[in-house]
């Protein structure tokens, strides 16, 4: 059995270099905590009795065959703290019963031996050595079990995104396949929540998010802008589509959850992005097809509208590759004869459904009826290829082709749909969640459109 030393630092995962985190620091040093900026803090000395030059870790991205990760040796000249994460070189290991060993040493540190190295890692009689090139195997191996085990942890009931439960987000991370923007979402307000719940599919991943606060202090420029908009908002990110949401109300000292405004473009038709700076503010524009979106927030975002803009990039043309194109299954909704039922206005919701019918096969179907400030019913429809508005003998309509963002008023005050081009719907506010399932089918078109 031989250890021997690095000629030359790790090249990548691919060779001899993996990375792995150590869990348990066996020298003396120092113990950090991580703070909520993602910066290290220590807060104690740590003491040890003998130490034999190794700290114990673990094999990032791995499964030893019981689900756990694979446990790696790390000859190192100082002991480092636990959470570290570190490229090493592996050198050797042993098979136990309980699973592989292994050793690794970081580039340019001391030269593991081999008795040390046993002595640490507690092994005793009945394991096998594993040379270098065995190790190597061992770890692929490890990965290739884990990426598996990953696939099989796919949700496939109940919202993919929501990793609600008994657990706590810091340790639900370790027990269930969600993103960290996705473990995050306890800090959303519960209206953007609702927003959120409405709009995503089951299967829908978040990706990313941005929340702007409220303006409560702005600047003498900020307030001669005529543009200038102090309400909260949050933009959101899926595997989907983008989200700009906002609250429905300016603040002011009667300030309640009046609900929240939605524009969203599908990820499928962004062409480019861009970022800017202006007026103490950070500007993320995304260009589709069908006009051009900017969304603006406080300057002190700059890096985080960073990280969005470049996610936002990897959907643009030409970054995907050659990957193949997702298409969406059409299942078309139906009309809600509860909804006029509710108001006693059948009849005309079954008029105004025919008539969207004579252009075309229905998909969706959203009834708005008479009532005090709107003198007749109005319907929208979607169709195959476009959406259109009737009402009162008169018909508005748009191709899905020339549509660059659907909006949507979710609020207790008030509901409202558009697809611009004047093709808009005011609806009662218990209609929300039906107009929702509108815009969740229309988007799904719109990102199969050419």
């Amino acid at each position: 059995m031989t250890l021997g030393a690095a000629a030359a630092p790790p090249h990548g995962e691919g060779d001899s270099g993996v990375v792995v985190e150590v869990e348990e620091p066996q020298g003396p040093g120092i113990d950090f905590d991580r703070l909520s900026n993602g910066g290290l803090i220590g807060w104690r000395a740590r003491a040890a009795g003998i130490w034999l030059g190794f700290d114990r870790a673990a094999l990032l991205d791995s499964d030893d065959g019981s689900g756990r990760r694979v446990r790696v040796l790390v000859r190192l000249p100082a002991s480092t703290f636990a959470g570290a994460r570190l490229r090493v070189d592996l050198v050797g290991g042993w098979m136990t019963p309980a699973g592989p060993i292994l050793v690794g040493q970081v580039f340019g540190g001391p030269i593991p031996v081999p008795l040390l190295a046993r002595a640490a890692a507690g092994i005793g009689d009945g394991a096998t050595w594993l040379e270098p090139e065995a190790t190597r195997a061992a770890a692929r191996r490890a990965r290739q079990r884990y990426r598996e085990r990953q696939s099989h942890a796919r949700i496939s009931g109940g919202r993919a995104w929501d990793p609600s439960g008994a657990l706590p987000p810091e340790l639900a991370r370790f027990e269930t396949p969600h993103s960290g923007p996705e473990y995050r979402l306890s800090r959303v307000p519960p209206r953007y929540l609702r927003a959120l719940k409405d709009l995503l599919d089951d299967d829908e991943r978040l990706l990313y998010w941005v929340e702007r606060p409220i303006a409560l202090e702005m600047s003498l420029r900020q307030r001669l802008r005529r543009d200038t908009d102090r309400r909260a908002a949050m933009l959101a990110l899926t595997d989907r589509q983008l989200l700009w949401i906002v609250d429905h109300a300016q603040p002011d000292r009667y300030l309640s959850d009046w609900g929240v405004d939605v524009e969203l473009v599908p990820i499928e038709r962004v062409v480019a992005t861009g970022l800017s700076r202006a007026d103490e503010a950070v500007i993320l524009s995304v260009r589709g097809r069908g006009g051009e979106r900017s969304y603006r927030l406080p300057a002190e975002f700059t890096a985080e509208v960073a990280v969005m803009r470049d996610l936002i990039e990897r959907f643009t043309p030409g970054r995907g590759g050659d990957l193949p194109r997702r298409r969406y299954r059409i299942e078309p909704s139906g009309p809600d004869v509860g909804a006029a039922a509710r108001f006693g206005q059948e009849a005309d919701a079954a008029r105004l459904l025919d008539a969207a019918g004579a252009h075309g096969e229905v998909l969706a179907f959203l009834f708005s009826p008479r009532r005090p400030g709107q003198r007749h019913p109005a319907a929208m429809a979607v169709h195959p290829t476009e959406v259109e508005v009737v009402a009162d003998g008169r018909r508005r309509q748009t191709g899905l082709d020339s549509i660059g963002v659907v909006s949507l008023t979710l609020s207790p005050l008030v509901g409202r749909l558009s697809f611009g081009a004047g093709v808009e719907l005011t609806y009662p506010a218990p209609l929300a969640e039906r107009a929702a399932a509108v815009v969740r089918l229309a988007r799904k078109l719109l990102a199969d459109a050419p």
